[in-house]
């Protein structure tokens, strides 16, 4: 098991046109916002089709313009391919922990709203996992999103337990949160997401699985490892009562193209959440339990 440094900052860069190049910025100020969109997605960091899955995954979350975009097995290739599209360069802010000691797990945040605070905290990991952590410079609240990858495998569910319990400590003194990525979780661990977190999907399509590695359609997946899966690994959780749940879907259900017809845009399914404000008198009246997440 790998125990680094467990916290490292992380700079928050903005694409600056008059030089061609990404500079760090620091957020000036706040920003207003009724609706909040919020995308995960495990991009696969496989050769398999690398580019062109990349690239398709760009397209579609190009065409979606979510506010906050939470990505996990980003390689340098992959980034450099995020980082080229025009729309992320004119519209986004970037914070990402790629290479080095993370391998083939690198993360990265695109966002519409200013960025701060933003760390990557190493968690216990036999697979360099951790997560990222950044405070959204919204008005009238304080919101932290955090995009994380935990361990995989049967065999690492006791250590999933830890991990989660790592991230819901650090935002026990956040009252507004949302944690996505790639929880890798079975249905059996459901129980470790517990009040005062809420896994969206099963709390708005509660009669359907949202599976987001599923072989009966996605074929790449199937053809990668010849054995047929569904779950769902990915997931949104929110906490707190100034944001409640509108909608959610899935993403990157498609083949690539129809030159490529058992391509997809990853082995995983993306996941879309949008998030709507609740007024601030009807927050305050809302009553949340704090109870711990289940061990």
């Amino acid at each position: 098991m790998r125990l680094l440094r467990r916290r490292r900052r992380v700079l928050v860069t903005r694409f600056d046109a008059a030089t061609n190049r990404w500079v760090a910025v620091h957020p000036s100020g706040t920003v207003d916002r009724d609706e909040l969109t919020v995308v995960t997605f495990n991009i696969w960091f496989d050769d398999y089709y690398a580019s062109q899955r990349y690239t398709a995954v760009a397209d579609q979350l190009g065409a979606l313009a979510p506010d906050v975009i939470a990505l996990q097995e980003v390689t340098r290739p992959a980034l450099d391919i995020f980082l080229a599209q025009q729309w992320v360069r004119d519209d986004y802010v970037c914070a990402a922990m790629v290479g080095n000691h993370v391998g083939n797990y690198g993360l990265l945040m695109l966002s519409h709203i200013p960025l701060s605070g933003v760390s990557h905290v190493q968690l216990p990991s036999r697979q360099s996992r951790g997560f990222l952590a950044a405070e959204l410079a919204l008005s009238g609240t304080r919101h932290v999103i955090c995009c994380l990858h935990l361990d995989s495998g049967k065999s690492s569910r006791r250590l999933r337990a830890w991990q989660l319990r790592r991230i819901f400590r650090m935002l026990k003194t956040t009252e507004d949160a949302v944690a996505l990525g790639d929880f890798n979780m079975r249905d059996a661990e459901n129980e470790r997401i517990a009040a005062p977190y809420r896994d969206v999907w099963p709390a708005l399509r509660p009669d359907e699985d949202g599976f987001t590695e599923d072989t009966s359609i996605n074929l790449t997946r199937l053809d990668a490892r010849n054995k047929k899966r569904q779950v769902r690994f990915d997931r949104v959780v929110v906490k707190g009562t100034r944001w409640r749940p509108a909608s959610i879907e899935l993403l990157g259900t498609e083949p690539i193209s129809s030159a490529l017809p058992r391509v997809f845009p990853s082995d995983h399914f993306g996941v879309m959440c949008r998030l709507v404000r609740v007024p601030r008198s009807r927050a305050r009246g809302m009553v949340t339990d704090t109870g711990r997440p289940r061990r």
